[in-house]
């Protein structure tokens, strides 16, 4: 586990204890008038469950599953509450800095929702109008962590196969390269040993690289010196590094993939099955 969920699993017990909320019961939500404004995360309204998805006050709600969304708090919860288990998946557009980013998430907001201005409303739908979703089937979440240089690693949180069937090659791809003489060292010296073991050792490696993976991406970013920065939903790691670089200029994309992509029509409304 990496210091960073050590330290969120902490924040959320401490604010368990605190809070004596120990029935899980959420509390109430209430829709409000909002005059046609956007909902937005309110001062001092955000939780640890959604800090961790790097969520940050005053980011505005502008969609929901490619919809513009004008309604309350309460219909939201609604709409998170329709669905549970594997069924319970969206994607959730909001505004930051002049720019619109999705998220993809599996379990509902908690944090309280204050009211965007006018202006702000405006610039966001604006905004909108140039944003493309691609199909929602594609879509994954990204994990970008920056130092203090602006220098981002852009993480994909998709289980990839190639960890399992071949981890030296995982972590060669990766840039792993501590593990990778780690299990280089395994290797050898279990086949020196005896054949029988070293496949036993290969399968065991195997299945524990492909399990943590992400783990352990994480912690040797975390290594590195970079924290998390944001989290982005897409159907591919070009989007995520262009949006990171209209957020703030001054970010770099290390190792970023300079592939030139087909332009191609894109419809607006994702369609999803009723």
């Amino acid at each position: 586990m990496s210091e960073e969920e050590l330290q969120t699993n902490d924040l959320i017990s401490s604010m368990d204890t605190s809070d004596g909320n120990t029935d899980g019961d959420t509390a109430p939500v209430e829709d409000f008038d909002q005059n046609g404004l956007l909902l937005k995360v309110a001062v001092n309204g955000i939780t640890v469950q959604d800090y961790v998805k790097r969520l940050q006050e005053s980011d505005i709600l502008v969609a929901v599953d490619g919809k513009i969304y004008r309604e309350g708090p309460a219909k939201l919860r609604e709409i998170f509450d329709s669905k549970t288990g594997g069924e319970a998946k969206w994607l959730l557009s909001f505004w930051r800095d002049g720019q619109i980013f999705d998220i993809l998430i599996n379990t509902p907001i908690q944090s309280q929702f204050g009211l965007a201005t006018q202006q702000e409303t405006d610039w966001a739908l604006e905004q909108f109008e140039e944003h493309v979703f691609e199909e929602f089937d594609s879509y994954q979440n990204y994990e970008v962590y920056r130092d203090p240089y602006g220098v981002c690693d852009i993480l994909s949180m998709d289980k990839d196969p190639m960890a399992f069937l071949f981890p030296v090659l995982w972590c060669m791809k990766y840039r792993l390269y501590p593990p990778l003489f780690a299990l280089l060292v395994s290797y050898g010296v279990t086949l020196f040993v005896n054949v029988f073991l070293f496949l036993i050792t290969y399968l065991v490696l195997s299945r524990f690289v492909f399990l943590s993976q992400n783990n352990i991406m994480r912690s040797f970013t975390l290594f590195e010196g970079k924290n998390h920065y944001m989290t982005i939903a897409s159907s591919n790691e070009n989007d995520v590094s262009a949006l990171v670089k209209k957020i703030d200029p001054k970010n770099k994309i290390r190792f970023e993939r300079h592939a030139v992509r087909a332009p191609r029509v894109v419809h607006k409304v994702i369609l999803k099955e009723n």
